[in-house]
């Protein structure tokens, strides 16, 4: 068992008390109604192999108007949307970040919603078991780290793969239960970005009563092979890392075609600045910081999605690896389902001058269930946004 640092408790149960009084007063001094920016963390009984059977701690971030928490103290129904987040990124830098007019989050808690995100195991502020270790990155990766924290490769200490699609629908359910114990509600909607769209098609397909819709942007691709290890964990290496250069120039900026389609170049500084936040170790690991990732096992997407019983919406992205993330719309069984197409667009559209669609487009459908007033169809927004 990994010995407990006590150093990195402290450090976070100060943060969790710190954003918990800087949330009473969040949002502009002079504004009627802010938007409040609450953290916490769920307690849940880990099923990661790593610590398996221990109580851990769910970082959670709730953005919600302060007109409509009041009303829920005074027992209204609240509209609960929860947000889980993709592969190389927390749920904080994904969906709530605090400049201009970014925060998706905050966007939809304007728009009346009570909004949370969850962040899993192995970012953010969520427990990142053996990950401090630099030679617990994959052997592959730990070039990067030499001569800096690394002088020579080395073994890793935890040799097995850290997380598995089992274990994070595990973290989605405690947190949904969480919520809706917290809200007194039966239903929550739920968003995902990337490897977020499996992590939520779990939860979906084993509690469809607990579901109301779903949006999904840029759904992951089928994987490989489709079922479980057959020895768990994997043997392998738990820590993956990103560095700022593959974000940027690899996944990101490769598919960026169309002139204005970033339409601040400061982005990708605030974008970074805040991963490196709440990065912990990596921060410090090689100049202008790295950032880790768990080596998953992944399964069960491909059998998952013809089960999902709540309408969904899906937002994609022309330039984004159209063809594979298409997958998850065509083997959709549900008849309440729709399809955008956004010009303009790569797998980092909450980033770029199209976010504006991704935002109006996801509070009509968990609204509504439309999208232009429809409930079903296939759909296409142009460089200026018009939905046809």
């Amino acid at each position: 068992m990994q010995p407990v640092n006590h150093r990195a408790l402290m450090r976070r149960f100060a943060f969790c008390f710190a954003v918990l009084c800087a949330g009473l007063g969040a949002g502009p001094l002079l504004a009627a109604d802010p938007v409040l920016s609450l953290n916490s963390f769920v307690t849940h009984n880990s099923t990661v192999p790593a610590n398996a059977g221990q109580p851990v701690g769910l970082h959670l971030r709730e953005r919600v108007l302060d007109s409509v928490q009041r009303g829920i103290a005074r027992g209204k129904p609240a509209k609960v949307v929860l947000f889980v987040h993709g592969g190389f990124s927390p749920a904080t830098v994904a969906y709530d970040l605090e400049y201009k007019d970014f925060s998706w989050m905050e966007y939809l808690a304007r728009a009346g919603f009570d909004v949370f995100a969850m962040t899993h195991t192995a970012y953010g502020y969520s427990p990142k078991p053996y990950m401090d270790d630099p030679c617990n990155v994959d052997p592959k990766q730990q070039q990067i780290l030499i001569p800096h924290v690394l002088k020579a490769p080395c073994a890793p200490r935890y040799p097995f793969k850290l997380v598995s699609s089992q274990t994070e629908w595990d973290e989605v359910e405690a947190v949904v239960k969480h919520i809706t114990a917290l809200r007194g509600v039966k239903k929550v909607s739920m968003v995902g970005w990337s490897t977020g769209t499996p992590r939520i098609g779990g939860f979906a397909a084993k509690h469809p009563e607990m579901v109301d819709r779903i949006v999904y942007l840029a759904p992951a691709p089928f994987f490989e092979n489709d079922d479980a290890p057959a020895a768990f964990p994997e043997a392998g290496a738990p820590t993956l890392l990103q560095t700022r250069e593959r974000l940027e120039k690899e996944r990101w900026h490769a598919d960026v075609k169309c002139n204005d389609q970033i339409d601040d170049p400061a982005i990708g500084d605030v974008m970074w600045r805040e991963l490196m936040k709440v990065e912990g170790a990596g921060a410090d690991w090689i100049p202008g910081g790295v950032m880790r990732a768990p080596n998953r096992m992944n399964y069960g997407w491909r059998k998952i999605v013809p089960q999902i019983k709540a309408p969904v919406l899906i937002l994609l992205g022309e330039f984004d690896n159209f063809e594979k993330r298409h997958d998850a719309w065509k083997a959709l069984t549900v008849k309440h389902k729709a399809f955008l197409k956004i010009a303009c667009g790569s797998h980092y559209l909450q980033y770029e001058r199209q976010r504006k669609v991704v935002h109006a487009a996801s509070t009509e459908w968990l609204l509504k269930g439309t999208v232009n007033g429809k409930r079903e169809g296939y759909y296409s927004a142009d460089r200026s946004g018009k939905i046809q």
